[in-house]
């Protein structure tokens, strides 16, 4: 069976993250933030749910385009984030440097389980464009 990139551009208010989303580490290059994603709810109106109600997603990643800036707080967890132990004192991860962008940006918020370190996480991108990578099996 072979696999094959499908790139859906747009769309962004059709996927939930909160509540049962994990990212991975993020890569930064140039302009662009690539972030690993597993889990993300994707709603009745996104082109990938054929289904008539939400559907949670597995391998994914999330794709900025022409980013602005990157920043993140984290909430790492005290221990196993089911113990309700709480968390560590919560920091901010700014990326970048990023090249001057001339073009106007819009700003996407989300939120979710970060990986690397474990801890719950709440993102803003200030890009030109955001796309939802998926791989498909052709039969």
């Amino acid at each position: 069976m072979e696999k094959t990139i499908k790139k859906i551009s747009g769309y962004f208010d059709a996927l939930e993250f909160w509540n049962s989303c994990e990212l991975g580490k993020p890569v930064v290059k140039d302009t662009e933030v690539i972030i690993p994603a597993s889990h993300i709810e994707i709603f009745e109106d996104h082109p990938l749910n054929q289904t008539g109600r939400p559907i949670i997603w597995g391998e994914s990643k999330l794709v900025f385009g022409g980013v602005r800036r990157s920043d993140r707080v984290v909430f790492e967890y005290l221990g196993d984030p089911k113990s309700g132990g709480g968390f560590k004192r919560s920091y901010q991860i700014s990326d970048g440097p990023f090249a001057l962008v001339d073009e106007p940006v819009m700003t996407f918020v989300f939120e979710g389980i970060l990986l690397e370190p474990l801890s719950y996480v709440t993102w803003e991108i200030d890009s030109v464009s955001f796309h939802l990578e998926v791989e498909e099996s052709i039969a």
